[in-house]
């Protein structure tokens, strides 16, 4: 670990005597396989990611962290088209990002962090902000701390970019949601067991309708936020700082 990653974690409060709840949840080593799957309109959702941070940095070296990056799908697009792109990688999960540094073996201007969400400090200055299924863990308060925390550490004409889970504005709708999702989920041929454990992890999650989010970025400071891509409970949603 370098000097940087251990005064990141240090100052996230993250110990490695935390549980590492991703071994007994999230399967990382499985991570990436199941999310065309899990995830219905997946390719639209993460390429407008990937076009909006394109669209709206002026450098082709910008600096970016990933939150809650995970095994670093997210962060793998964008270096694919960005290839000199500085990228921090962040996630509290020790074995997330150990699948995260396997991807990006030898690959140059990537770094590895312990991050934790729920006590975000964000030190130094990013061009952009991005995140992947991960804020959605957070309570509403939680969210909008963070959005606060990602809006001051976002240099001037600075971006942050979600992917996201959200919720239905009523109960009738989130049905609705739900029926659609799990038509994806049969008609892409995922075994059940997987679906099963996907329905177990959605009990942990405390999302948020998409609106409410983006009152939630104008209010942290951001000057524009707006949602890019939308399918049923998945979102992509940006402010420009």
């Amino acid at each position: 670990m370098s000097v940087h990653q251990r005064d990141f974690a240090e100052n996230n409060s993250v110990t490695a005597a935390e549980i590492d709840i991703s071994k007994n949840i999230w399967f990382p080593e499985k991570y990436d396989t199941l999310r065309k799957q899990l995830i219905p309109s997946f390719d639209l959702l993460y390429q407008s990611a990937v076009n909006t941070l394109l669209m709206s940095v002026n450098r082709p070296d910008p600096r970016i962290i990933d939150l809650g990056a995970g095994t670093g799908l997210l962060s793998f697009l964008i270096k694919e088209k960005l290839p000199q792109a500085r990228i921090t990688l962040a996630d509290r999960s020790e074995a997330m990002l150990a699948e995260a540094q396997r991807r990006f073996h030898g690959v140059a201007g990537i770094d590895f962090v312990r991050f934790d969400l729920q006590q975000p400090q964000l030190h130094g200055e990013y061009d952009v902000v991005v995140s992947g299924l991960a804020i959605h863990h957070l309570s509403h308060e939680g969210k909008r701390k963070l959005f606060g925390e990602i809006q001051a550490a976002l240099a001037p004409q600075g971006v942050f970019i979600n992917v996201e889970q959200v919720s239905a504005p009523n109960d009738v709708i989130e049905k609705m949601y739900d029926i659609q999702h799990e038509k994806h989920v049969v008609d892409s041929n995922t075994p059940p067991e997987e679906w099963q454990a996907g329905r177990e992890r959605m009990k942990l999650d405390i999302c948020a309708e998409v609106y409410d989010q983006l009152t939630w970025l104008r209010e942290a400071g951001f000057s524009a936020a707006d949602c890019l891509a939308k399918s049923w409970r998945f979102a992509t949603y940006a402010g420009w700082k």
